[in-house]
């Protein structure tokens, strides 16, 4: 079976009609950090980016194999987002009482132990044999499975749960109608479905095309989910936007059809009028922009050569340093806190990747840090004394940062 197949029609309401917003051409997975042996043989595959004028949806014009992407996977929740998750527990305990969750996407259970704490019987479903072994050892009880409507069926889980809870993982499933169909039935009939995805809006506003890649299939506003769940008998109850990989939306979706609330319906409207986020005039420009944005970063870097390091071995580094080609000539080593990165390297330019104890031995100082996980700027900032370093973030818009603020 081939790893990567073009797409032919919307995956949330069939239209074949879908216009590219951008084409990235080919470029390697953004979760793909290989060891040493292995970078003779990095695959690229083609990227584009595409909009659907019925039902509103962003999507990749491509698909790759599932188990390439999640079998063996290097993204571990619990590295940056370990109290971001134990609020969401909480919020879920507070809000909905649950007694029985599923959590499809468990990762390494960052969410699946604070569920536990708090006295809820949770389980959780993930692909990746490496990160459901953390999480075993964390106590946690977890499919080695991916999530769908089979799933539900062969283990005979239909009304079993009255809480199924997805986060950063909705956008990453090419059949997303069998797993809402799957969730339909795992749920009790008065259940309730959360999930935590990226939001469009910010993504096109911000210029993330760092954050648009083959593992992330899907680009949600609210109307396109509105969409998707509807046609499944399903009805967006409540959403929230959160600052989490700098801008995300949560969305809660009650298990029946009825009638929208005004604070729903006011999110729809304003999307579809004001945002225009339902038409494609709202991204006709986001390539041009992005190319760009690109040129510049490429430039900055090219002025300070010699000096400057990275932090942050995220999906986003692989993609920028993909599309600005930025090597080690640019940036000499990136620092990441996973160990399940370090020792490997960035796909396309092999930047190798490294913990944050060779930076602090490093003999020659860099003067620049790049934190190409900029979302968690701040955090990563933190680690180091006032003064040691000036600090490179690439967006919204390309900006030093140094002891006195901007320079």
């Amino acid at each position: 079976m081939s790893n990567h197949k073009p797409r032919f029609e919307c995956a949330v309401c069939s239209n074949p009609e879908l216009r590219v917003v951008m084409d990235y051409g080919p470029v390697p997975l953004a979760g793909d950090f290989p060891l040493r042996e292995q970078l003779k043989n990095n695959q690229k595959y083609n990227l584009s980016l595409q909009f659907c004028s019925k039902c509103g949806l962003l999507q990749t014009g491509s698909m790759i194999n599932e188990d390439l992407l999640f079998k063996e996977y290097r993204y571990m929740s619990s590295v940056g987002l370990t109290e971001h998750f134990k609020a969401v527990a909480a919020q879920i305990k507070s809000k909905f009482n649950p007694r029985k969750i599923l959590e499809i996407g468990s990762n390494d259970g960052v969410l699946l132990r604070p569920l536990s704490d708090l006295g809820i019987d949770a389980v959780g479903v993930d692909p990746a044999i490496n990160i459901c072994k953390i999480a075993e050892n964390k106590g946690c009880r977890v499919y080695n499975e991916y999530f769908n409507e089979d799933f539900v069926r062969k283990y005979e889980l239909e009304n079993h749960f009255d809480f199924i809870v997805s986060n950063n993982c909705f956008a990453h499933i090419e059949d997303i109608q069998s797993v809402v169909v799957g969730v339909k039935r795992a749920l009790c009939k008065d259940g309730h479905f959360q999930i935590e995805v990226s939001y469009v809006k910010p993504l096109i506003d911000k210029l993330q095309y760092d954050n648009i890649y083959h593992e992330h299939l899907y680009y949600y506003s609210l109307n396109s989910l509105h969409y998707l769940f509807s046609k499944n008998g399903m009805t967006i109850v409540d959403y929230e936007e959160i600052p989490i990989h700098s801008g995300s939306i949560r969305v809660v979706v009650k298990n029946s059809l009825s009638p929208l609330g005004d604070k729903v319906s006011e999110r729809l409207h304003i999307e579809q009028e004001h945002w225009k986020i339902t038409s494609l005039e709202y991204f006709i420009n986001f390539s041009e922009r992005a190319h760009k944005h690109i040129r510049s970063a490429g430039d900055l870097l090219d002025k300070l050569k010699g000096k400057v390091v990275g932090y942050g071995a995220s999906g986003r580094a692989n993609m920028v340093c993909a599309l600005a080609n930025i090597g080690p000539d640019l940036v000499e080593y990136i620092v990441d806190d996973s160990p399940e990165r370090n020792g490997r390297y960035i796909a396309s330019t092999h930047i190798s990747i490294v913990d944050k104890k060779h930076l602090d031995k490093d003999p020659i100082a860099p003067e620049y840090i790049l934190i190409f996980a900029w979302n968690f700027s701040e955090a990563i900032m933190k680690k180091f004394e006032k003064g040691q370093y000036k600090y490179i973030i690439l967006f919204p818009e390309i900006k030093i940062l140094g002891d006195k603020g901007d320079v």
